[in-house]
């Protein structure tokens, strides 16, 4: 074989082999993982590009800083770094964030995220989270109505509830859910 015959084959390869290495880890988060769940608000923003989608965004986004966290050389606290927090539900079963470290830790539920220094509380550090989950897609027709949904649901003090599974410190959204209920299907039936 030629070295160019070659070096297509490998490149044709690799062009579907990675897309499908992608979707084979995705569903193995979703079939292996521990379900964990989080109140998050979800507004329905329209992206061109993307097309409509619920943006999640967990409520619990600032934390006390791991021990060890490091300001920026110029203080600005621009730097996002790696933690690995460990997630511990409440009597409600919604999780949040037992603690955070700058080194790998494993467990059940244990989530990697990024961080960065945001200041001082009562003389401790903080940090802001950013959380490796923040869109949910479904289906563009309804879309408009689950948006209209949760508006309602935040307006009344009811927060959505996000639905996610962890393996490994890696994390897939699975679902949201309003009240309990899977958003697809509350939609569906306010359809009927």
């Amino acid at each position: 074989m030629r070295p160019a015959a070659f070096v297509f084959a490998v490149a044709s390869l690799a062009q579907w082999l990675v897309p499908l290495v992608g979707v084979w880890q995705h569903e193995r988060i979703i079939a292996r993982g521990v379900a964990v769940r989080f109140e998050c608000a979800a507004p329905d923003p329209y992206d061109p590009f993307r097309g409509r989608f619920l943006a999640v965004r967990p409520a619990e986004t600032m934390v006390l800083a791991p021990e060890g966290i490091a300001q920026s050389a110029d203080g600005a606290n621009r730097i996002m770094v790696p933690v690995w927090a460990t997630l511990v539900a409440d009597e409600h079963g919604l999780s949040h964030i037992k603690s955070l470290s700058l080194e790998p830790v494993s467990g059940p539920t244990v989530i990697r995220l990024g961080a960065r220094l945001s200041g001082e509380t009562n003389g401790a550090k903080m940090v802001m989270i950013s959380w490796p989950l923040d869109r949910f897609y479904l289906n563009e027709r309804l879309a408009p109505d689950a948006d209209r949904l949760v508006a309602e649901r935040l307006g009344r003090g009811k927060p959505p509830v996000a639905e996610i599974r962890l393996l490994d410190g890696q994390a897939v959204l699975t679902d949201i859910l309003l009240d309990g209920v899977s958003i697809r299907e509350t939609v569906k039936q306010q359809a009927k």
